[in-house]
């Protein structure tokens, strides 16, 4: 329980650093990276906290927290976003 906790910390950390990257308008490929680590580190960190999971889930899991984070990050924050200021 503590390494999911550990994880989900560090990942929205991560994942608050990447947004603030992504509004500072510096590279975007590399922000994108950075959301997308964040968003598979907080999916891992969601499947540790449950006891029994799947190998499905974890197959599953990953991938869609990576790519929802940056779509996530993207829609809000990049240039033309509703927070963009």
């Amino acid at each position: 329980m503590a390494w999911a906790l550990v994880t989900i910390v560090i990942s929205g950390a991560l994942f608050l650093g990447g947004l603030a990257g992504l509004h500072g308008g510096r590279s975007d490929a590399m922000w994108s990276i950075v959301l997308a680590l964040a968003g598979a580190g907080l999916a891992a960190g969601g499947l540790l906290v449950q006891d029994r999971n799947e190998v499905a889930s974890w197959i599953v899991a990953l991938p869609v927290g990576a790519v929802l984070s940056v779509v996530h990050g993207k829609a809000l924050f990049a240039i033309g976003g509703p927070f963009r200021t």
